[in-house]
């Protein structure tokens, strides 16, 4: 079941869990009425980790 959301694929958004920026991959579930998704960062030249967190922990980053 998806959720409707302004989050959408490919984009960078802050992630306020851990402070850093990461690029939304996909939505992966719903729970409780809010959508998961499914998130990757950069730890170093070329090493990605993905984790899963909440819409509401991505932050929209805005244009300087």
């Amino acid at each position: 079941m998806k959720v409707k959301a302004t989050i959408q694929r490919g984009t960078r958004y802050l992630c306020t869990k851990i402070g850093e920026i990461v690029i939304a991959v996909e939505q992966v579930a719903v729970v409780k009425g809010l959508a998961m998704w499914e998130v990757e960062r950069e730890i170093a030249a070329g090493i990605k980790k993905r984790m899963i967190v909440s819409q509401r922990a991505l932050l929209p980053l805005q244009a300087a």
